[in-house]
C-alpha cells in the first residue's frame, strides 16, 4: 500500500477515534448502557432476539409453517410494542437516530469533498440539524 493510502486509513481511524469521543456517541453510549441495565428492557430484547431467531430458522427450513411463522410474527410485534413502552428503550431509540443523523452528514460532507455534489435525498429539510449543504 502507498503512502496515499495509508494517509487515508490513519485520517479514518481518526475520524473514529473523534467520533468515539462525540458528545452524540456518548449519549447513545450512555442509553445504551442503560437500557440493558433495566431488568424489563433487557427481558423483553432478549425475548425479541429469541423469537426473531426462531422465525429465521423457520424461513430456513425445506417446509416452513405459514401458522407457525405468523404467530411467532405476531409475538415479535406484541414484544416489539412492549419495548416501545420501555423509556430508556425510547430514549435509545432516539439517540440512535441521532447518531445515525451524524453519520449521515458525515457521509453528505465526504460526498461533497470528493464529487463536488450534494445528495438531497438525505435532506431532512431541517437545517438546524445540520452543518450543511448550503
Amino acid at each position: 500500500m502507498n503512502n496515499n493510502m495509508d494517509n487515508v486509513f490513519k485520517k479514518t481511524r481518526e475520524l473514529g477515534e473523534a467520533l468515539l469521543q462525540c458528545e452524540v456517541y456518548l449519549h447513545m453510549k450512555e442509553a445504551e448502557d442503560k437500557a440493558m441495565a433495566n431488568p424489563e428492557a433487557a427481558q423483553t430484547m432478549a425475548a425479541f432476539l429469541e423469537k426473531r431467531g426462531e422465525l429465521q430458522n423457520m424461513m430456513h427450513s425445506d417446509n416452513p409453517d405459514p401458522g407457525a411463522m405468523k404467530r411467532v410474527s405476531e409475538e415479535m410485534d406484541d414484544l416489539q410494542d412492549r419495548l416501545q413502552m420501555v423509556d430508556d428503550i425510547v430514549a435509545l431509540n432516539d439517540a440512535r437516530n441521532e447518531f445515525n443523523s451524524l453519520i449521515g452528514q458525515i457521509n453528505q460532507v465526504l460526498q461533497f469533498i470528493v464529487t463536488g455534489r450534494m445528495d438531497e435525498s438525505g435532506c431532512s429539510g431541517d437545517c438546524g440539524s445540520c452543518g450543511g449543504c448550503h
